[in-house]
């Protein structure tokens, strides 16, 4: 299954659940090198980015994302 594919069907099937998964991404900003993003943040994603929904209109290449975790279970949904 594609990222793209992976994260619509989370913003479509569970978006009752939606605050309980993330997308983590490689962010060469923090610490760890990693950032955990709430689906609930996501405002669009094609087939090369994830468009979030803050004030910077930040957009994340698809190529930056590793994996998609529900939070309740840490349950890996999809990996890279």
């Amino acid at each position: 299954m594609r990222i793209k594919d992976a994260v619509n069907m989370i913003r479509w099937k569970y978006r009752e659940k939606i605050d309980d998964y993330v997308v983590i991404i490689i962010d060469r900003l923090t610490e760890n090198g990693l950032k955990e993003i709430s689906f609930s943040e996501i405002d669009a994603v094609d087939n090369n980015y994830l468009y979030l929904k803050s004030e910077e209109n930040t957009v994340i290449p698809l190529h930056r994302v590793l994996m998609i975790k529900r939070k309740s279970d840490n349950a890996l949904i999809w990996k890279r």
